[in-house]
């Protein structure tokens, strides 16, 4: 008797599942704490009752196979819910939410389709920049497409010195931005903290390139790769020197300049 006819079809399947059940929890994590987004509440909706299938069958199967051993089977249960909240347990609060808030919500109230960014602004004003980053973290979770809340999010990050994190939230907001010279102020940005501050100088030249993918006929493309080449030399961003801003430039690259953020 072959290998596959001992193990059976239920073991083979149970197996199989465990693939894109470990790929998919180990990519959600990845997006959610590297790149700091969710899935939509689609996504989670989908991806619960996915979870829901795979539970069912596995513990189908290990009554079948485990039935005379329930120490055994008990462990494999246990293991699997340990997967379940190590890989899944954020996902699953963060649609817990959703579902919470649609329960407390009056029927037919009206839900807001504007970012909100009064608390989050007030909390800068005081100089509370940990609150202040923390609501609009808050905000761009609920408004993905939102580049503001990412940006001012990475700007409060700066000011407390996270500069691993702020560049994160920075990247965020820029995917969000169509407008080329106002990307390029946040390119800038970013390129001068991986350049500067976290010793990085192939990610800012990375974050330069993307912009010329983006935007290879934009105004200021060829000024981005002179500085893209001088990153190969000395530090691009040094106001000393030649290295000072070149014809064609924008203002905001200046370093130090003003923030790249809009106060609208």
């Amino acid at each position: 008797m072959s290998l596959l006819e001992q193990l059976g079809i239920p073991w083979i399947l149970s197996g199989l599942l465990l693939i894109p059940y470990l790929c998919w929890g180990v990519y959600l994590l990845k997006v959610r704490f590297q790149h700091q987004t969710e899935l939509s509440v689609a996504g989670e909706a989908i991806t619960f009752l996915g979870l829901l299938v795979f539970f069912v069958i596995q513990f189908a199967a290990l009554s079948m196979w485990l039935s005379k051993s329930p120490v055994l089977f008990l462990l494999a249960v246990l293991g699997l819910l340990a997967s379940l909240l190590a890989l899944y347990g954020p996902m699953l609060m963060s649609l817990g939410s959703h579902v919470l808030v649609d329960a407390v919500m009056p029927s037919g109230a009206p839900l807001s389709h504007t970012p909100k960014y009064g608390v989050a602004e007030g909390f800068e004003q005081k100089g509370d920049y940990e609150a202040a980053a923390r609501e609009y973290m808050a905000v761009a979770r609920m408004f993905p497409k939102e580049s503001r809340a990412s940006l001012r999010a990475g700007d409060n990050l700066m000011k407390l010195d996270r500069p691993e994190e702020a560049v994160v939230w920075l990247k965020r907001g820029l995917h969000c931005l169509a407008d080329p010279e106002e990307s390029l102020r946040v390119v800038n940005r970013i390129a001068e903290i991986y350049h500067r501050r976290l010793e990085r100088p192939e990610d800012a030249k990375e974050a330069f390139r993307g912009y010329l993918e983006r935007f290879p006929d934009a105004e200021y493309a060829d000024s981005v790769k002179r500085r893209l080449a001088r990153l190969g030399g000395r530090d691009p961003f040094d106001d000393n020197g030649p290295a000072l801003p070149l014809a064609g430039d924008p203002p905001a690259l200046l370093p130090e300049g003003p923030s790249c953020l809009s106060d609208d």
